[in-house]
């Protein structure tokens, strides 16, 4: 069963489904669907019934589930597909006659209107047609048109049905026409004469002047064909796709493409002229298109232009041949080549694109010199005889349309100007500023090339590599291009081209050696604009550049790649663990996995490959630290992958990826400490000085690791070690002072803490003394002081503090408040100093402190004090055990009064970075310490109060906080020593081990809370586990942990899990605590459902004016008792919440509460008659409450609780008659006399009734 499991979840890649699991659910609801939209008698209907749309809207949620894995629907899709075309296939045909016998009628009696069939509904099937829709987005048009119904029958019905919905376009639906537009292109296919369908005999109405390009009151079915799909060319996004290939596929037929193409083809042009506002008279479009650029084209104009590029590229590819457009080939260079569409991404695309395909148009389908280079279309070839797919003609050289002929001699073939026009308009499309459009052209100038001469096709090639050189220049060394006067689209788009060149197998061996280089510093290309980067979709495409390569068909490559392979390897590797973008290292990882996997040429490929696998680079510090380490073991890699990480990615522009990278060095450079120390230790050292903020930083920290790890190596060369030691006093001064301060002189602190860390000597006092002042500048400066406090404490470990550096941290920099955040950094600080004014300072902070980021900082740092000073074995015995214990017990308790920290301020929730912070400190110092809690727990109370709002800790709303409450938790409860714990506290830490448990622990390991039964951070889980230690007896651990509950019970989304987690635990217990068993060993734990109401009641006793709890307590009794989880409890504790309730609705003012209230009230009327009796009487005051809303609440309450409370029936029905109008029909909400006499009358009635049902 497990392996079974395994093999299922090995499908599923990603979170992707391997295969269609809601079959049975789709399939049934298909069912359901169809039957009730196949129902004919439901047709006159304009809407679907509520449960056909839901039905139909799940279906389509599950399909859009399998966008990224749209074949698991291809055993089901011709089912699918059949069934819903079978509902509009009869539709249609309904749709058809009921328009046909509407027209006879109107030509019989002239002053009958023309009616579209009301008794077949225009949007019956809308939500069909939306289905269908769903299906084509997720799977393809093209695919599932393949079981769209085709019979000559279908063809006047759908083009009446299509028509009659274009002459009332606003109330039919986009996704129906979509629909029938590519089913009319899937009928345009059939192989019988149009004439011989038309059957002529409808007078269709004429398309609105608004919308008719001109009408079209009668005519041929053809020509209204045409003129549907012409009307549906300006209209936008798939609507215009549709008409697009049915107009393609209706004009490519045997008996249209002589009689209707060549005009369809002016007209075409001429749209397109006239979008861009030219009139068609005038050939030269070079000033218009200036013009249009100028102004802007309209988007109408735009819509024109891209529905006639967009069927002319169909048309070019259902084409035979270029000789009709002979005459309009001029016309469409100019198009081509017009400035207009500047300013349009999409018709800039789509001139790319029938820039390419009329170029296809004009050449031989397949080239000879590509077919020599390509051995397997080679042996296609011979099997085929010499055929090559489709014969055409082409416009080589000549426009008389000469046939192919033999094409055996590829070299002396012509080609013909154009050609070559249309190859300069690719190739200056490849330098576009938009993707697709440079996308487009790629592809285009691979196939163009594809079928060109040898000769010819090399020129092409070299042309592309051109672009990559284009304001490019070696560096000094001769080593390295210099990229950064070059732009990124040109780089993008050639490097795009030359992939698709080289996957068609189109780059010689020489090219090849040419084009490697390039591509390998594409690898690496970035440029810095600002505070930010371009290049990373360079990046992206030099890898594609590198997969394709893999691939490339002809054998000469494989020699090549084995001279380049080390090269190509480790920039590849390199790239893939270094880079920041994630998606370029899972590309450059897919690069080298396509070359190990086909070539086997690069070293140690497979073992590599396993490192730096799609998964392992996904992650960015992973792929730094750990990935780039475990490759740097093999001696090919080892020294490249350094050098690019200390010559590149240590000065790159964003400061986490320097970080990542110093993390990097920290990690490899140990395998090769000569080659750091002598090749690259001197250039980090000389940009420590840099003026350039990233590269002086990046400097600073790699020095400092350097320094750190190669300590031994460095003391024996003096050259470097006065290289580490001198980059504190080389820094120029105003380093310090200007803009980007604050990150050079954190980089300076975490360079003193590698020194300290390494034992340097580094000088004496008065280098002691400048240090000093160094980390006093960067506590000022910095914002996020944690690895300054890490230096800083090594520092003082290592060189200590005078008493005066001592008193200026303590005294100066905290007591006097400051400005900025160096406050709470120097309160940070402090866990680095040792005294017991530090040890108070903190304690008082934690309470006392004036800001919120200065409570966080010396919960911190509180913590790492006690761990330091208490827990530490170097502490030489400065601290006696009895004044360790009492200190420990008040930071403790420091610490949990920092867990009561809510504080609210525009920021949100701030007081919950105290209660995280706290709970890790608290954590850690348990963690250090095992035998803490046994030596607290003889004091009861206070080790109680520590469960217990460790307990409140962990139902917490936030699931940070959750985590860390559960980790404090299970640290308490299985990593505290219990042989000398206190009896008492040592069973109940037993109790909450059986509900807390921790799966698969592996004791062996330092931190095991990773390996927990409870997912803390999963709200359900964690609720549904810490309730039961409700159990509990001790009131200071019960009722922590019931108010967290109650308060996350009121706030959704959690409040579900809360409420539902307590409604189950109260299930479970007897309704009075005389219903448990004295002589039960679990006496003492034992809990009753009369315990939980009087708990309600003790939190809604609460001060009314200051408590945070009577609104969450009120929202959590009231669902309780509407699930029925209090309905056992006696009678007697109920009348406690009544009077509890009442005193917090007594004159109050406050609406939400109040509401709140009557909700409770009408909620207890479900209890008992008494308990009802007395809810109605406190409803009925409040309709009298000055509040409008108030008082209609109060009424519908009241309303509801008579009617539901059996009053009824103890009631006369004339009293009931008059109760019924005066709740229901009188406006609660105006403030007249009316609602004051309803409200008398309803006093004496209500009375009455209750009276009567005593």
């Amino acid at each position: 069963m497990e392996d079974n499991k395994i093999d299922l979840l090995a499908d599923e890649v990603a979170g992707a489904p391997a295969f269609f699991r809601e079959q049975d659910q789709f399939l049934d609801l298909l069912e359901k669907a169809t039957k009730s939209a196949g129902d004919s008698a439901s047709w006159a209907s304009e809407k679907a019934s509520a449960d056909e749309q839901h039905m139909l809207r799940e279906m389509s949620t599950i399909l859009e589930l399998y966008q990224e894995r749209p074949t698991c629907l291809d055993p089901y899709l011709e089912r699918t597909v059949s069934q819903l075309m079978s509902v509009v296939q009869a539709y249609v045909y309904a749709y058809h006659d009921k328009v046909a016998e509407s027209i006879r009628r109107a030509a019989i009696d002239a002053e009958t209107t023309v009616s579209s069939g009301k008794s077949v509904g225009l949007n019956r099937l809308a939500g069909i047609f939306d289905l269908l829709y769903t299906l084509c987005k997720v799977r393809g048009y093209k695919v599932v048109m393949r079981f769209f119904p085709h019979g000559v029958a279908d063809v006047e019905s759908v083009f009446v049905t299509l028509w009659m919905h274009t002459c009332q376009l606003a109330k039919s639906s986009w996704t129906t026409r979509y629909i029938l537009l590519i089913w009319l292109s899937l009928l345009a296919m059939i192989p019988f004469d149009m004439e011989s369908i038309d059957s002529g005999d409808l007078d269709l109405p004429s398309l609105d002047d608004s919308q008719a390009l001109y009408k079209v009151a009668r005519g041929t079915l053809v020509d209204r064909w045409a003129e549907l799909g012409k009307f549906y060319l300006r209209r936008p996004a798939c609507e215009m796709e549709g008409a697009a290939v049915m107009l393609s596929r209706l004009l490519s037929r045997k008996d249209t493409t002589t009689a209707k193409q060549p005009e369809f083809i002016d007209w075409a042009i001429s749209d397109i002229r006239d979008a861009i506002g030219k009139d068609s008279d005038n050939l030269n479009l070079s000033n218009t298109a200036n013009d249009a650029s100028s102004k802007g084209m309209s988007i109408s104009s735009v819509l024109r232009a891209n529905g006639a590029l967009r069927v002319l590229c169909h048309l070019f590819v259902a084409m035979d041949s270029a000789y009709m457009l002979r005459r309009q080939i001029s016309l469409l260079i100019e198009i081509f080549e017009s400035e207009a569409f500047e300013q349009h991404s999409i018709t800039r695309k789509l001139v790319a694109k029938a820039t390419q395909r009329l170029a296809l148009l004009m050449l031989p389908p397949v080239s000879s010199a590509a077919i020599a280079r390509s051995s397997v279309r080679r042996s296609a070839r011979a099997n085929l005889g010499g055929a090559c797919g489709r014969c055409s003609q082409a416009l080589v050289g000549n426009k008389e349309a000469p046939t192919l002929g033999d094409n055996s001699d590829a070299n002396s073939t012509e080609v013909s100007e154009e050609i070559e026009i249309f190859i300069g308009i690719l190739l200056q499309k490849l330098q576009d500023k938009d993707t697709i459009v440079r996308w487009s052209a790629a592809k285009g100038i691979g196939r163009v090339t594809e079928r060109l001469p040898p000769a010819l096709a090399q020129e092409i090639v070299s042309a592309v590599a051109d672009v990559l050189k284009e304001h490019t220049f070696d560096s000094l060394n001769g080593r390295t291009i210099d990229v950064s006067m070059t732009s990124e689209f040109a780089w993008h788009g050639a490097l795009l081209a030359l992939a698709e060149l080289s996957r068609k197998g189109l780059l010689m061996s020489q090219a090849l050696r040419n084009v490697v280089p390039w591509v390998v510093r594409g690898l690496t290309y970035e440029i810095q604009r600002g505070d930010y980067s371009v290049g990373s979709n360079v990046r992206d495409a030099a890898c594609y550049v590198m997969w394709s390569f893999a691939r490339m068909p002809n054998p000469e490559s494989r020699r090549v790649f084995g001279e380049m392979s080390l090269q190509m390897s480790t920039t590849l590797i390199s790239v893939a663990v270094f880079d920041r973008e994630s998606n370029v290292r899972r590309a450059a990882s897919a690069a080298f996995q396509e070359h190990v996997g086909r070539h086997s040429l690069f070293p140690h490929g497979i073992s590599v490959l396993q490192l730096a696998d799609f998964f392992s680079v996904g992650n960015m510090r992973n792929a730094f630290v750990v990935s780039s380490r475990k490759i740097a073991e093999y001696s090919e890699y080892r020294q490249p992958l350094l050098h690019h990480l200390c010559t590149g990615t240590i000065y790159h522009w964003e400061y986490r990826t320097r970080e990542l990278a110093a993390a990097a060095l920290r990690e490899s450079a140990p395998l090769a400490a000569q080659y750091v120390i002598e090749d690259l230790l001197p250039q980090i050292a000389a940009n420590t000085t840099s003026p350039f903020l990233a590269v002086r930083h990046g400097a600073i920290l790699a020095t400092g690791v350097v320094a750190e790890v190669l300590a031994a190596e460095l003391r024996d060369c003096n050259k470097s070690t006065k290289l580490v030691l001198s980059v504190a006093d080389n820094i120029p001064l105003r380093y310090l002072a200007d803009f980007g301060s604050s990150m050079t002189l954190e980089a300076i602190a975490q360079y003193i803490g590698c020194l300290c860390r390494a034992k340097w000597d580094i000088g004496g006092n008065s280098a002691q003394q400048k240090y000093f002042d160094y980390f006093v500048q960067a506590f000022i400066a910095c914002k996020e002081v944690d690895s300054v406090v890490s230096s800083f404490s090594a520092f003082v470990k290592v060189h200590g503090l005078s008493t005066e550096q001592h008193q200026q941290i303590v005294t100066k920099h905290i007591v006097v408040e400051t400005s900025g955040s160096s406050r709470e950094n120097f309160v940070r600080a402090l866990s680095a100093l040792k005294g017991y004014d530090v040890f108070e300072t903190l304690c008082r902070f934690i309470v006392e402190g004036a800001k919120v980021e200065i409570r966080r900082n010396a919960s911190a740092a509180l913590g790492e004090y006690c761990r330091g000073v208490y827990n530490n074995e170097d502490n030489d015995g400065d601290v006696d055990a009895a004044d360790s214990r009492a200190d420990m017990v008040m930071a403790i308790d420091a610490l949990l009064d920092g867990l009561l920290d809510h504080t609210v301020d525009n920021r949100g929730d701030v007081g919950s970075w105290v209660r995280k912070q706290c709970l890790i400190s608290l954590a850690d110092m348990f963690k250090a310490n095992p035998a803490l809690l046994s030596a607290l727990s003889p004091d009861h109370g206070f080790a109680l109060r520590l469960i217990g709002r460790t307990l409140h800790a962990a139902t917490e709303k936030i699931d940070k906080l959750r985590l860390a409450a559960g980790r404090l938790l299970e640290t308490l409860i299985y990593q505290q020593n219990r042989s000398g714990m206190d009896l008492r506290i040592k069973r109940i830490v037993d109790h909450l081990g059986q509900y807390i448990s921790v799966q698969e622990r592996q004791t062996n390991k330092e931190d095991s809370t990773n390996e927990c039964g409870i997912p803390w951070a999963d709200a359900e889980a964690a609720f549904t586990k810490l309730v039961h230690a409700l159990s509990v007896s001790e009131e200071q651990l019960r009722q922590p942990l019931f108010e967290g509950l109650v308060v996350t019970g009121s706030v959704e989304p959690l409040g579900k899990y809360a409420v539902r987690a307590v409604s189950d635990y109260v299930d479970t217990l007897p309704a009075t605590s005389s219903a448990l068993d004295p002589l039960d060993d679990d006496f003492e734990l034992g809990w009753s459902v009369d315990g939980v109401v009087s708990e309600l009641t003790r939190l809604l006793m609460t001060d009314r004016r200051t408590s945070k709890l009577i609104n969450p307590t009120l929202i959590v009794a009231d669902q309780l008792i509407e699930q029925g989880s209090l309905s056992t409890a006696s009678p007697t504790v109920w009348v406690p919440m009544y009077r509890a309730v009442q005193r917090i609705a007594f004159k109050l003012r406050a609406p939400q509460r109040l509401m709140l209230c009557l909700k409770l009230y009408s909620s207890l009327a479900m209890i008992s008659k008494d308990m009802a009796r007395m809810a109605a009487e406190a409803l009925l005051a409040h309709i009298g409450h000055p509040i409008p809303k108030i008082r209609q609440v109060a009424a519908d309450h009241l309303y509801t609780l008579i009617c539901t409370n059996g009053f009824l029936e103890a009631s006369d029905e004339e009293s009931m008659a008059k109760v019924d109008p005066l709740l229901t029909e009188t406006e609660w909400m105006c403030e007249d006399d009316g609602v004051k006499e309803a409200r008398g009358k309803l006093a004496i009635l209500v009375k009455s009734i209750l009276l009567q049902s005593v």
